[in-house]
């Protein structure tokens, strides 16, 4: 009796300092964001307190962390984005982050993101339409949303200075992914004979 006790005291308190590191980490990494955020925008204290009441909306709407949201915008701000279009950006990027299975964390949907938008010149308030692009075909097809953005990640540039759309660039991965099955050697290829194309082109005129 007095063995069970102990065990159930002993498990309670493994739980509660278990919390508290789990507390204590999430207060340095949010404390880490913010220094980065820091160091790529220039507001005052005011509007520091002000855009984290945002980041902590947003990321409760999301299901995100507020370091999350916090490094996003910094991500983003970094690339000379304002703080307020920096914000449009990475709630779009944790949405992508939420919905792209594969995805380990919140760096890898911006980069997506951003090299997408960039290759096809994507405003910060239409960013939201590439995450709704890619999860639509990616729950239609046989490719994940998180494959597209990872073939497009390498191809973008390359299709988009071939003239090709974004909404062709995402229909030539899903065809050639259908029988290869490998989001990163789809993305190469598709770089690969686009910049052949072009040079062919080029010889040709």
């Amino acid at each position: 009796s007095k063995f069970g006790g102990w065990s159930i005291v002993t498990k309670s308190m493994m739980s509660m300092v278990s919390g508290i590191r789990e507390s204590i980490n999430a207060v340095r990494d949010l404390d880490a964001a913010l220094t980065e955020l820091r160091k790529v925008t220039d507001l005052t204290e005011s509007q520091y307190d002000q855009f984290m009441d945002r980041a902590s909306v947003t990321a409760r709407e999301i299901g995100a962390s507020v370091a999350d949201t916090v490094n996003a915008t910094a991500d983003f701000a970094r690339l000379g984005y304002s703080v307020e279009d920096a914000e449009q950006l990475a709630s779009a990027a944790l949405v992508y982050k939420n919905v792209g299975d594969g995805i380990s964390d919140i760096s890898e949907s911006t980069e997506s993101l951003i090299s997408t938008m960039k290759a096809f010149d994507v405003e910060a308030e239409n960013a939201m339409s590439i995450v709704e692009a890619f999860n639509k075909v990616g729950n239609e097809f046989a490719i994940s949303s998180s494959g597209i953005g990872e073939a497009l990640q390498r191809s973008a540039a390359a299709l988009a200075a071939g003239g090709n759309t974004l909404e062709e660039s995402i229909g030539l991965v899903v065809g050639m992914n259908n029988v290869i099955q490998d989001p990163q050697k789809v993305g190469t290829t598709l770089k690969t004979v686009s910049m052949y194309l072009r040079a062919a082109k080029t010889d040709l005129e």
